[in-house]
């Protein structure tokens, strides 16, 4: 009996974590099972968002946000100002188009792959901000009352050397 029920946890643990990860290795979701309502979003790759961090342009009725260590960060985003980020790794900034610049400027250089622009989107495929980084997934959720979650991205890669 104890060997049926370790199989049936294992099982159900495989289960459960697939439920959950899966939806956000493979893009935007709305899963609902019974008590279980989960909704993630997705990166979209965007030339055009590129542009806009490159120019650099600060966007209307976006709040911006940064995460990484020291003085040069690992992602910048832009949010909707629909939408609320809910707390955690992300620093609000006032942005500006020299702190922008430099920021762009310093992630060409340091990390080790160069930065790209992206549209975040919620589960239906709506546009809810905007996700700038050398690295190029994340999860995000969407949460009730338009609060989403936006997964900090792990440290780039350094280019190191002269």
């Amino acid at each position: 009996m104890r060997l049926l029920n370790a199989g049936f946890q294992k099982k159900t643990a495989i289960f459960i974590i697939m439920v959950m990860a899966l939806p956000a290795l493979c893009g935007a979701v709305d899963i609902q099972l019974p008590g279980i309502n989960l909704r993630y979003g997705k990166l979209e790759r965007s030339r055009d968002v590129t542009k806009i961090f490159e120019t650099p342009r600060i966007l209307e009725n976006h709040k911006y946000y940064y995460n990484g260590w020291g003085s040069v960060p690992y992602a910048i985003i832009a949010i909707n100002s629909k939408y609320k980020l809910r707390k955690g790794l992300w620093k609000a900034v006032e942005a500006t188009v020299p702190l922008l610049r430099s920021w762009v400027h310093q992630m060409d250089m340091i990390y080790g792959y160069a930065p790209y622009g992206f549209n975040i989107l919620d589960h239906k495929g709506n546009q809810v901000g905007v996700w700038y980084s050398s690295k190029q997934w994340t999860t995000i959720v969407i949460e009730e009352g338009n609060q989403i979650a936006v997964f900090a991205p792990e440290a780039p890669g350094f280019r190191g050397g002269k």
